[in-house]
Parts: structure tokens; sequence; C-alpha cells
């Protein structure tokens, strides 16, 4: 029998986004600039910061072929675009919020 060891439990919110909370980013020294890299597989998602990532690839080949691998997935993202999306959105929300309170 295999049983889960429960940790901390949280939900994501509306985009899908989780808060790592502030005892395991102090632990493994995650800040707002450090890099992470997420895998999933058998049906659990996991996450690493990318130092710890690159430690396990033994040769500087294998750690390029990772950064190949890698390569482009934000690649033709408009953020200024995206950015008034969001604002845009953000502002609405607040305005419904202030017309129903």
């Amino acid at each position: 029998m295999n049983i889960m060891s429960v940790g901390i439990i949280t939900t994501p919110n509306s985009k899908g986004q989780v808060v790592i909370p502030k005892k395991i980013r102090d632990e493994l020294d995650i800040s707002e600039k450090t890099p992470l890299n997420i895998t999933f597989s058998s049906g659990e998602i996991h996450i690493s910061p990318v130092g710890r990532v690159v430690k396990r690839y033994q040769t500087r080949k294998e750690f390029l072929k990772m950064l190949e691998m890698t390569r482009g997935a934000w690649a033709g993202d408009d953020w200024p675009k995206t950015e008034r999306k969001r604002r845009k959105i953000e502002l609405a929300a607040a305005r419904k919020a202030r017309k129903e309170w």
C-alpha cells in the first residue's frame, strides 16, 4: 500500500497559479527571480529550482540539450499586448466589485 505524505494543501486561482508557501521558498532559496523547472509525469507535477535541475546533468552537452528542448516556450508572445489585456480585465473586475458593493 502506497500512502501519500500530506504536505501543505493549496488550490490554484482562476489562472491555474499556485503560490509556493514561504516556508518552502525559504528552504529552497526561491525568490521572484529564481527560474523554476516544471515537469509532469505519472499524473504528478514536480517543481524545482533550475539550479537543482542543472546539477543533475553530468555534461555540458546534456545541459545544452535540455536548454534546446525548452527554448522558445514564450517565443512570439506580445508582452505589451498581454499586459494591456490583463490590466483591462483587472480594471473591469474592480469596477464590477465596487458596483456590487
